[in-house]
This record gives structure tokens, C-alpha cells and sequence, in this order.
């Protein structure tokens, strides 16, 4: 019985440094893992535009002592230098003055109060505003059509602003006071982002609406 007691402690005692045995390993086991990560790096764009008139700035003595009925070059057209697309906009003033002109015939037009540069606008411009002062007629003209604008990418520039580059002058009758008078024909250009534009408005006069109140913060 003695003896019987003794193999049955001796057992238990292997069985629990067995246990224990067990228990050591799985404490050390190593495991499959892994980890991965995204860097969530974000750049900022980049909205930059140029308006420039090279044939314009290559004859300047072309635009002294003018003559009626004169072609003068008028080449203004924009730019996209920046990153992002662009929404582009021209505005201008085309001055305006109260004087009689020259029918083909020769004859003498009525007097009356007009603008003093006659053009015409070169196609894939669209009209958004016209403001007639009486000095002088105000325009905003978008690159696009009546319904939407036309992104303009990075590198690429829009057409002309005025057809074939050119304007002409009145063809005034002298003696009313303008000779050595100084006209100005002013050109300035907008660009804005396309995208996430207030609602993802394309239309011009949404997009030149969103722009002027922009511009008038400024």
C-alpha cells in the first residue's frame, strides 16, 4: 500500500512539472505579426495665370497719333502657368465718346454716344457682362461657352481675346475734340480652381459671381 502511494505521489509530481513545463514554453512562443502604414502626405495646388500681348507690346509706336478707321494689334490672351485647372475671365473698358462718323459714302453719320474701337470677340470667349457707362462700356468675357466655362490646364493658353488679334479705330469725323486725346483700352485677366467651387458651380455668371465677390474682399 506503502509503495502504491508513493508511485501515485511520484506521478502526480511528473504530471505537474509536465504542466509546468508546457506552461514555460507557450510563454515564449513567438508569433506571426505585421504592420503597415500610409503616409498621408498631401501637396497644395497651385491657381496662376498670365495675360500677355506680344504683338500688342511689339509695336508700341502702332498706337500713337491715330488715324480713323485704323487696325491696330489688340492680342491679349491668358496663360495657365500655375498647377491646378483654371476658370478664366478677361474684363475691359472700351471707351466711349458722343461724335459723328464717316459713312462709306462719306457722308456724316448723327452724332451720338459711342464706343471708339470697333472688334469683334474671338470664338470660345462668352459674354457675361455688359455695363454701359457713359464714358465708356464695361466687359467680363469667360473662356467657355454660355453654359459652362472651360477648364484651362496647366501649360495651355486660351485663344485671343479679340478676333485675329486686332481692333480698329472709329472712323471719327476730325474736329470734335479728340485729337490728342489719350484713350486707354485696359485688359485684365482672373483665374480661379474648378473644382469644390461653392456647390460645384460651372456656369460663368455663377463662377464670375463667386470670383467678384472674392476679389472685392481683397
Amino acid at each position: 500500500m506503502g509503495k502504491e502511494i508513493r508511485l501515485r505521489e511520484k506521478g502526480s509530481m511528473l504530471l505537474a512539472a509536465f504542466l509546468l513545463a508546457v506552461v514555460a514554453i507557450g510563454g515564449i512562443s513567438a508569433y506571426f505579426t505585421d504592420v503597415d502604414s500610409v503616409a498621408n502626405v498631401f501637396t497644395i495646388g497651385k491657381v496662376k495665370i498670365d495675360l500677355t500681348e506680344p504683338a500688342y507690346d511689339a509695336h508700341p509706336q502702332d498706337h500713337q497719333n491715330l488715324t480713323p478707321n485704323k487696325s491696330l494689334d489688340k492680342d491679349p490672351y491668358v496663360t495657365n502657368t500655375g498647377i491646378n485647372d483654371a476658370f478664366v475671365f478677361t474684363e475691359f473698358t472700351i471707351p466711349k465718346a458722343e461724335v459723328k462718323t464717316a459713312a462709306e459714302n462719306g457722308s456724316q453719320n448723327t452724332a451720338v454716344n459711342q464706343e471708339l474701337f470697333q472688334y469683334q470677340i474671338s470664338e470660345g470667349w462668352t459674354q457675361v457682362v455688359k455695363e454701359d457707362r457713359e464714358d465708356g462700356c464695361r466687359y467680363v468675357y469667360a473662356y467657355g461657352s454660355n453654359e459652362a466655362c472651360t477648364p484651362l490646364s496647366a501649360g495651355h493658353t486660351t485663344p485671343v481675346l479679340f478676333a485675329d488679334g486686332k481692333i480698329r479705330f472709329l472712323n471719327v469725323i476730325e474736329g470734335q475734340g479728340l485729337e490728342e486725346e489719350m484713350l486707354e483700352l485696359p485688359v485684365d485677366a482672373y483665374g480661379i480652381q474648378t473644382v469644390d467651387l461653392d456647390g460645384g458651380k460651372t456656369a460663368p455668371a455663377d463662377v464670375w459671381a463667386v470670383l467678384e465677390n472674392q476679389q472685392a474682399g481683397k
